[in-house]
């Protein structure tokens, strides 16, 4: 195999989601929720608020409340978080925002069943865990609020932990279902409120479901708690979830801070017109300098009946250009937002080089090939990079996320955004050969293996990975 000449091209999208940023909780969920289905009218103009908005958090005690609650709570809303009211019946109830309190036994209460339950205690220690397994009593918060009121929020997420900490408990967030221990919720919710405004992505969580032609429906849950729709998307290609997952933050986070639906019926999203100042520029620093930071999609309201719980749901829509495909539009809108980090790198004949993609696609044939016809795992993907010709006549090595392999024939969605094979984009659905192959990436839970060739061709040229 003569690699004169030939061009290896490595993309790949910025993705945010570190420690502060991130929204994104792989849910692994194997069962299929119902498909999203777009119904009309579509939404009017202006911002997405809900007139009204409610919500729970429950403190869920561990085994049992050392304090009689309901005082415990009057205290706290008459000397603390005085935006907050009592909520009281008849003609003569409080104006909102309001708390209503209530206390049950655990097994009155619905949680989630046995596998979201896992999934949402997984922030806990093995010990609060175990303490949440023995408990018997809850403690049932419901807030009332005329959105936006972030100030009503920031004392509903306060007052939750106050009481956790002082009767023993943990807390339990119904929208975006998951339990906290009194130091996560403190730190997860209650830090980074900056100038009376949230850090969105700190109050939702994103679920992912994988579907069997390889691509992924992403939604989010908790967006209710300040009065906005829940965010869905589908037919992501897989490998792009995370990516896709990062920019519903963005969508979430300009929701919250009053974008609006255009006369136009579009939804306007651009980096630079975030108030959170800390949110914008820690995008910032990570978005190349010549990214354009900026899209236009379209929200469209999902049937309630397909919609599990509560809250409103409005489906993400990417906007179409000549000739495309779903699966290429949200590589488009990615790279329009984040722009793409590549790097094209042209190589001579390397005996190493040749040696390790030997090895490499030996590798695939014989043992990778069995195990993905057999089935992976839950969240892993294959990528091959595989020989595309050029509109020249030369060779392009690009990355194909492979959805089937029927014997000898790969197809797969196109991972790399290509340098001069103008027929193809990113997320174009692409068939390649067993005699292309050059190297592959099986990526899975806790780490990835393969693309010993990206090494070298860096060590070649003189870059780093």
């Amino acid at each position: 195999m003569s690699m004169r000449g030939v061009t290896a091209r490595r993309l790949g999208f910025v993705g945010f989601w570190g420690a502060v940023l991130c929204a994104l909780a792989l849910s692994g969920c194997a069962t299929r929720a119902a498909t999203l289905r777009p119904i009309p009218p579509p939404l009017p103009p202006g911002p997405l608020f809900s007139p009204r908005a409610t919500f729970r958090f429950a403190v869920v005690h561990t085994p049992k409340p050392g304090i009689p609650v309901l005082p415990k709570v009057e205290e706290l809303v008459r000397e603390r978080f005085t935006v907050l009211r009592l909520a009281g019946e008849g003609p003569g109830a409080a104006p909102l925002p309001t708390v209503r309190v209530s206390e049950r036994a655990l097994k009155d209460h619905p949680l989630p069943e046995q596998g979201m339950l896992e999934i949402a205690a997984r922030g806990l220690s093995p010990q609060e865990q175990a303490q949440l397994a023995a408990s018997e009593r809850i403690t049932v918060l419901e807030f009332t609020t005329e959105p936006p009121a972030f100030e009503a929020v920031r004392q509903a997420h306060a007052l939750a932990l106050e009481l956790a900490r002082a009767s023993g408990g943990l807390v339990w967030d119904e929208h975006a279902g998951e339990f906290f221990s009194v130091e996560g919720w403190h730190e997860r919710r209650l830090e980074g409120w900056d100038g009376g405004e949230p850090m969105l992505p700190r109050h939702f969580n994103t679920r992912v479901y994988s579907e069997w032609d390889g691509t992924a429906r992403l939604m989010t849950a908790g967006l209710g708690t300040f009065g906005l729709p829940d965010l869905g998307v589908q037919q992501v290609p897989a490998p792009l979830a995370h990516t896709v997952g990062t920019f519903m933050n963005l969508v979430a986070q300009l929701m919250v801070e009053g974008t609006a639906i255009r006369e136009d019926g579009v939804f306007p999203i651009t980096v630079d017109a975030l108030r959170l100042a800390s949110y914008r520029e820690a995008l910032l620093e990570q978005v190349p300098p010549e990214a354009p930071r900026r899209t236009l999609i379209g929200l469209l309201p999902v049937d309630p009946s397909d919609v599990e719980g509560e809250n409103r749901l409005v489906e993400i829509i990417f906007k179409a250009r000549p000739g495309d495909n779903p699966s290429e539009r949200p590589y488009a809108a990615i790279a329009e937002v984040f722009g793409t980090q590549s790097e094209i790198v042209h190589v001579d004949e390397d005996p190493e080089l040749l040696a390790a993609s030997r090895r490499a696609v030996e590798a695939l044939l014989t043992r990778i090939k069995p195990r993905f016809q057999e089935g992976l795992e839950l969240e892993s993907k294959l990528l091959v990079k595989a020989r595309f010709t050029t509109h020249d006549g030369g060779i392009e090595w690009m990355w194909v996320h492979v959805t089937r392999w029927e014997g000898s024939v790969l197809h797969g969605v196109l991972n790399s955004e290509p340098e001069a094979v103008p027929e193809l984009k990113a997320g174009s659905p692409v068939t390649v050969g067993e005699d292309s192959l050059f190297d592959y990436i099986l990526e899975r839970d806790g780490g990835s293996e393969g693309n010993e060739t990206q090494r070298l061709i860096l060590e070649r040229s003189g870059k780093t990975r």
